[in-house]
């Protein structure tokens, strides 16, 4: 390879150097110069400056062309660090200065392909980032946030901008998480806790060490286990509260089956008043076993809605015909106001008309004496669009829900009183049933109340059509 660049250089040299001297010999060969002194010197003088300019004009050619190929491999160089990928320099010799052009091309090749893999690479690990659930946070070894991702943020209630170069501490502001930081910063190896932050929020952290750029660097997860919490809890409270509901007829079974093996049975009158009450408690069990089964299938899907075209009226004037009877008991009085022009929804007319009923039983049930309820339907918004949907409420004059109960209406077997005494009767099953029947047909069900005041639950139905 060198050997043809130095060839490639000398022979214009050479070929110089044989033509001045050629011509020299010619000249001295003339028989007029060969006895003249001052034509040797003119000759040498002459041969001195032609060699003179043509090892100039040699140099140059031979200097302009290799600084042609400097230049260009420069120009892409220079176009390449700037992020010019694709430029490349045209290799027009194929002498050495043309195999280090390609050798030069086939460099930013590779280089190119690297790049791409690893920009990939990065975009990949980015959108992972991006759409993880978990919070992911990256700090140096003095604690400074180095990465943060859009989960962390918004677990921690804090903006990328702000969190990126601010000390862990300042980041994430809670001492617990802070503690376990450090101890993975003083023992070196990973760290695990689960962290509660306030009422509303509760963490798994992991801090990871690890070596970047020859320094330690800790990597932290936070993991939202706020919801595997609250299941975890509703499960908990349902079997002990599922356990409690039985315990009271169960009981009241075995007091009955004790009494008449002791004796009650001689006592046709007792036997037959005991037996009563037993009936009543399997009656309970049976209706808590029934509406445990239903709320199951509701949730499952199992239980496919019967859609059809339905006057409102209908939905409410069933369950009101039923349960008259137990409000005129009670003193109560019930205003219904469905205007005639409201148009059909499109419901399961036996679903919805277990829905008004067990309305219509709690306000009855919970609304003392020369009370009032009233049940009114009304058009309203829907997430499809306005008058879209029938809004039904249910009002009453009753004792009211506490605020802090409010929010937990909805759930198995929650009752507003906390001893969970049968004076009021029901298993706490009802609401539950009642708000995933309403959800099974794309509404929502909610109460508003306030105590010593009454209560008023609301619920929506998609509209059949619309004249």
């Amino acid at each position: 390879m060198l050997r043809n660049s130095r060839w490639r250089i000398a022979i214009p040299f050479v070929l110089l150097i044989a033509v001045v001297t050629g011509g020299l010999a010619y000249y001295f060969s003339r028989s007029t110069c060969l006895a003249a002194e001052g034509c040797a010197v003119r000759a040498v003088l002459v041969a001195g400056v032609l060699v003179a300019i043509g090892v100039v004009v040699l140099s140059w050619v031979v200097t302009e062309r290799s600084v042609r190929s400097i230049r260009e491999v420069t120009e892409v160089a220079r176009r390449i660090t700037e992020g010019d990928m694709r430029a490349r320099v045209l290799p027009r010799r194929s002498d050495d200065v043309g195999e280090l052009i390609l050798a030069f091309n086939r460099m930013v090749e590779s280089l190119r392909e690297e790049m791409d893999s690893l920009i990939e690479d990065h975009q990949q690990f980015g959108t992972v980032l991006d759409h993880m659930v978990d919070g992911v946070l990256i700090t140096d070894s003095m604690s400074y946030v180095d990465l943060v991702n859009p989960a962390a943020c918004r677990l921690l209630h804090i903006s990328e901008t702000e969190a990126m170069g601010r000390s862990f501490a300042s980041v994430v502001r809670h001492h617990q998480l802070i503690d376990l930081w450090q101890r993975c910063q003083e023992q070196g190896h990973e760290q695990l806790e689960a962290v509660e932050i306030g009422q509303d929020l509760f963490l798994q952290a992991v801090v990871t060490p690890f070596q970047q750029k020859g320094a330690p660097g800790y990597l932290v997860i936070l993991q939202d286990l706020t919801q595997v919490r609250r299941l975890q809890t509703m499960r908990r409270d349902f079997i002990s509260n599922l356990s409690h509901e039985l315990r009271s007829p169960l009981a009241s079974l075995r007091a009955v089956i004790e009494t008449l093996v002791d004796g009650a049975m001689e006592d046709p009158p007792a036997a037959t008043r005991f037996l009563g009450r037993a009936e009543r408690e399997v009656d309970t069990m049976t209706q808590m076993v029934d509406e445990l089964t239903e709320l199951s299938q509701i949730e499952s899907g199992q239980i496919r809605l019967r859609l059809a075209p339905t006057p409102v009226c209908d939905l409410v004037n069933t369950p009101l015909e039923r349960l008259r009877p137990q409000a005129e008991r009670s003193d109560l009085t019930i205003q219904v106001k469905i205007p005639d022009d409201l148009p059909d929804v499109i419901v399961d007319r036996e679903r919805i008309q277990q829905v008004v009923t067990n309305l219509l039983h709690n306000a009855i049930k919970f609304t003392p004496p020369g009370g009032r309820i009233k049940i009114t339907a009304s058009l309203t918004d829907m997430e499809d669009g306005p008058g879209h949907g029938v809004l039904v409420e249910v009002s009453d004059t009753g004792v009211g829900i506490p605020k802090a109960d409010l929010p937990r209406i909805f759930e198995r077997f929650y009752k507003l009183d906390r001893a969970r005494t049968r004076g009021r009767g029901g298993t706490g099953l009802g609401l539950a049933i009642a708000r995933h029947i309403v959800q099974a047909h794309n509404s929502q069900l909610w109460a508003t109340s306030k105590e010593g005041k009454g209560s008023t639950f609301y619920f929506t139905l998609p509209v059949a059509t619309i004249e």
